[in-house]
């Protein structure tokens, strides 16, 4: 009987073991695979930009005063900031087992309850409260005082290192290398929550997949038949990286600044910045080694080159922060920053400009950017939503924006044609008549994209959806025929 009754009890799951010992977690990094006051400074530079100026200021008064005033003025929707989840599951066991667990945090103490309370885990919640700034042994102290000498911590940066050497057990969570081997001397790490952060992540945040956008900075060099000149190639080739790091420098700082949207799109959340992955820091200091790089090339190319991209730079920026919200500014933005990249080819190689490429690259552009727009209200249209957070559209505007989308692509055809029937033409083309094949190539891409669109398939941004697109290449290797059996005379010489 004895024996049937020890058996029942080892077949039970054990009890969770009781543990005394408090567990005090820090915020920023750890928790979030974010910063709140990173995030708060350029929610505020998005929402009211120049408040932005008062941030020196603030600053002046301490880091839990700016951390204070900056709660105060930016609104955030902290159910969305991204959770080191395997860490929270982590945080529940312990839960389980009866611990007490402490939110130690420099955020601002009132910022960091609004976050973490909804979780439901944390007995106390410590942080900075607009005069002390809790970080350091300003945090080592206040924990000692609420938790007694013995604890464990959980962190992850170097300004922990003074905790961790204070406490019983240590948890480093996103740590760097450095970090961790500074910690590791302390004898007392117990567990390791590793880094989500790559350099795959590096390359994602840059976008270098857009960087095909720039490719048409060899425009104005194709259409002269110049391409094939050393010294224009190579100058082409310079503007084409120079336009590259620019943009990716920028991409980045538009990343950063629409963290809060881009976790509500369904596949934007996935971004290194949105979802946490890559830290806010290192993408400022990504996007100032890109710039830099890009100002280095510029300055082999022509003055007016620089101004040129220096323009890009500055309606980008302009985009980002303000013109994106205008109900269709941005689709005219969007064509004029293509069209742009067409015109610094022209500066880049000193080619006279054409009458026609211009026109013709703006209004082929628009479209794809009002397909790029129509593609957004279909996905809210979808899910349900009448509005687009951030944007200036109503889903009901999605006739028109399809509409004006498909006029423009077909004004670019205009536009063309024009050119066959112009003057310009018998300059450079042998057969100038064969160009007009180039019509139904161009009308078959602009009206395959539309229908791609209008169906809800496209899904990703137009220029690196035709990059991917097999009958992109189909398209483009018929228009080069007809470009070359118009240029050369293939005739056969008889002996």
């Amino acid at each position: 009987m004895t024996q049937n009754w020890d058996a029942e009890e080892a077949s039970k799951p054990a009890e969770p073991r009781s543990e005394t010992v408090p567990l005090v977690v820090d915020l920023d990094g750890t928790l979030l695979r974010t910063d709140l006051s990173f995030e708060s400074a350029l929610r505020l530079i998005k929402q009211t930009p120049w408040l932005a100026l008062l941030i020196p200021l603030w600053l002046l008064r301490g880091r839990a005063y700016l951390k204070r005033k900056l709660f105060h003025r930016v609104k955030m929707d902290v159910s969305l900031l991204p959770l080191r989840e395997d860490l929270l599951a982590w945080l529940r066991d312990e839960k389980v087992r009866g611990r007490r667990l402490v939110l130690a945090t420099a955020s601002d103490c009132e910022q960091a309850r609004s976050v973490v309370e909804p979780l439901g885990l944390f007995d106390i919640v410590l942080g900075s409260d607009g005069q002390r700034n809790l970080k350091g042994k300003h945090k080592l102290k206040t924990i000692v005082e609420q938790c007694g000498e013995e604890f464990d911590y959980v962190g992850n940066s170097s300004s922990d290192l003074q905790i961790w050497r204070g406490c019983r057990h240590s948890v480093l969570v996103n740590a760097s290398r450095r970090v961790e081997r500074s910690a590791r001397r302390a004898g007392n790490v117990v567990r390791v929550f590793p880094s989500l952060a790559g350099f795959r992540d590096v390359v994602r945040s840059m976008r270098c997949y857009q960087w095909v956008k720039n490719l048409l900075v060899f425009v104005p060099a194709i259409t002269s038949h110049t391409i094939f000149e050393g010294a224009i190639a190579g100058r082409a080739a310079l503007a084409f990286f120079a336009f590259g790091f620019c943009a990716s420098a920028a991409y980045i700082v538009n990343d950063l600044l629409d963290l809060e949207d881009d976790r509500r799109h369904k596949t934007k959340k996935h971004r290194p910045f949105a979802s946490g992955r890559m830290p806010m820091g290192a993408g400022i200091l990504l996007a100032v080694a890109c710039l830099t790089a890009s100002a280095v090339i510029a300055r082999l190319l022509p003055d007016a080159f620089v101004i040129a991209l220096i323009t890009y730079l500055a309606l980008t920026s302009l985009y980002s922060l303000y013109l994106k919200r205008l109900l269709l500014v941005d689709v005219l933005t969007l064509a004029l920053l293509y069209t742009l990249r067409v015109v610094a080819g022209h500066l880049a190689t000193g080619i006279a400009f054409s009458l026609w490429l211009s026109p013709f690259a703006f209004f082929l552009f628009l479209s794809l950017a009002f397909s790029k727009r129509a593609a957004d209200l279909i996905q809210h249209q979808q899910d349900n939503r009448k509005l687009m957070p951030g944007r200036g559209y109503l889903t009901m505007d999605l006739e028109a924006v399809c509409s004006a989308g498909m006029c423009s692509g077909f004004l670019s055809s205009l536009v063309l044609a024009f050119y066959i029937n112009s003057d310009s033409v018998q300059l450079l083309y042998h057969r100038p008549a064969l160009l007009w094949g180039l019509q139904p190539i161009l009308l078959y891409y602009v009206t395959r994209l539309w229908i791609i669109c209008r169906r809800g398939e496209l899904t990703e941004d137009p220029i690196q959806y035709t990059a991917k697109e097999p009958s992109t290449y189909a398209a483009a290797l018929l228009a080069v025929m007809v470009l070359l059996a118009a240029t050369f005379d293939f005739r056969v010489f008889v002996p």
